[in-house]
């Protein structure tokens, strides 16, 4: 076979050369990332040891929904960089390939998986990797079943354990489907389209496990689009019309889709332009201090926020709690935080006006709680759900600099999952949409920040619970002229 010359664009040279277990790659149409995944199999399978012959052998499963579907893209795309008779040779009524250059075989299985009756069809299979084709279209459970069939070829007969591979953490010889140096070689990836939001593969990539690294590449018109000398001349300007801006913003900015749940509340919030690209840090000014926004309930939950010296407002820390009274998480999991991360910030407490009721127990109310540990709070200055929706969206829509004039640290992925959608107002089954945001998981960290936004917009309003108002005394008017 001649020698291939493949040099990666610089957003997918991460997802090539990645050795996590899984590894994903998103991006909008005409990107390369097909061609991706087809150069790693060559390069995870280079990479396996060799076996008694001297042979590195592997076999992959190149999946996607249907056969029609490999034999229209994902077969032509491989052949065009891999021909038959050159690279290998190709059994085309099996939809089987055997690679072949330098010292490498490695069987290429094309499979059309649809849904979970077709599971079953993977419980035979011993591979070393999978691949998944547009894998915001393949089932769960498929994805889920082939990552045991992975790591199951070449086994310990073909690769003999070497002294110097050592042991296993169950004290086993290790060999099989190793690399040289006798690290495990099994690995599953893909390349899609960017899914939709509220669905699986959307929380797959928002908050992956970590055996799981996800690759997010630019817009097909952003400046750091970096395949488009591979396009035709306004490949991408030409696309663009007569479509949806739904479509267009999948398809070409690589945005997640919109909820198919409902519509989202902050529909101008990009994460890609309001989410900070690195951890941000608070600013030790004690005419800085930290608005910490807190929702009550048996969700407490609390943003931490401060206002920099260039009007911003920074997101820096978003926290949240299932099913626990507001004394435990503030003494479990907010003032912890404070102390290690925080030290002698000056701070402000910005709550929910219902938080100023007493509960029928122990006659102390929310407020009561956070002053007895030791909080100054301040009242929102109103509960209106269009006031607190409005100072997220001037927020939203100001610009500093040029830049955006709201950033949120990375870190604050249960707050970035609602802003992208997870909180929404909750479509009928006649397809109109509430008129309230829908109250789920996304809803407490939501009403949050809508308490600090309140505040950082519109300076100290509310009352100061610590401060007692001064009595009004009604003077007399005899002796005024």
């Amino acid at each position: 076979m001649a020698n291939i010359i493949y040099s990666p664009p610089p957003s997918l040279a991460g997802f090539l050369v990645d050795e996590s277990f899984v590894s994903l790659a998103v991006g909008p149409l005409g990107s390369t990332k097909t061609t991706a995944a087809i150069m790693k199999i060559a390069y995870h399978a280079k990479q396996m040891a060799a076996c008694t012959d001297g042979i590195r052998r592997s076999r992959v499963v190149w999946v996607r929904n249907t056969r029609e579907q490999l034999r229209d893209t994902s077969i032509p795309d491989f052949l065009k960089w891999f021909p038959d008779g050159i690279a290998g040779s190709y059994a085309k009524t099996d939809y089987n390939f055997l690679l072949k250059f330098d010292d490498v075989e490695c069987q290429v299985m094309w499979r059309g998986l649809d849904d979970a009756n077709d599971v079953k069809r993977l419980l035979s299979l011993q591979l070393s990797f999978g691949v998944l084709d547009e894998f915001r279209e393949i089932n769960p459970q498929i994805f889920d079943a082939l990552q045991g069939r992975l790591g199951r070829y070449p086994d310990k007969m073909l690769v003999p354990p070497r002294p110097e591979w050592g042991v296993n953490h169950k004290g086993e010889p290790i060999g099989g489907c190793v690399t040289d140096d006798g690290r495990p070689n099994h690995r599953l990836w893909g390349a899609s389209n960017p899914p939709d939001m509220d669905t699986f593969w959307e929380e797959y990539l928002s908050n992956p496990p970590d055996n799981c690294t996800p690759y997010f590449q630019p817009g097909g018109l952003s400046p750091d689009a970096d395949w488009t000398q591979w396009l035709v001349s306004d490949y991408y300007e030409t696309l663009a019309q007569g479509k949806t801006e739904a479509w267009i913003d999948i398809y070409i900015n690589a945005k997640f889709g919109k909820s198919l749940a409902g519509r989202p509340v902050f529909p101008s919030f990009d994460a890609a332009y309001h989410v900070a690209k690195g951890p941000l840090k608070a600013i030790q000014s004690v005419e800085r201090p930290l608005i910490i926004g807190f929702d009550f309930g048996l969700n407490p939950s609390v943003t931490i926020n401060q206002l920099d010296m260039q009007g911003r407002l920074l997101t820096l820390d978003a926290l949240t709690s299932s099913g626990m009274g507001v004394t435990r998480f503030v003494q479990t999991i907010l003032k912890p935080l404070l102390a290690t991360k925080y030290p002698m910030l000056p701070l402000i407490v910005v709550g929910d006006p219902a938080g100023t009721q007493r509960a029928q127990t122990d006659e102390r109310s929310c407020f009561d709680i956070l002053r007895a540990e030791g909080f100054k709070v301040i009242s929102a200055r109103t509960n209106s759900i269009v006031a607190r929706i409005a100072a997220v969206d001037v927020f939203l829509g100001r610009q500093i600099d040029g830049g955006p004039g709201w950033l949120i640290d990375p870190g604050c992925k249960v707050l970035i999952h609602a802003m992208r959608g997870g909180y929404r107002y909750k479509t009928k089954r006649s397809g109109e949409v509430e008129l309230q945001p829908e109250k789920n998981d996304a809803s407490h960290i939501s009403d949050a920040q809508q308490y600090a936004c309140l505040h950082a917009n519109g300076g100290v309003h509310g009352s100061l619970l610590e401060q007692p108002r001064r009595a009004m005394v009604k003077a007399p008017s005899l002796g005024w002229t």
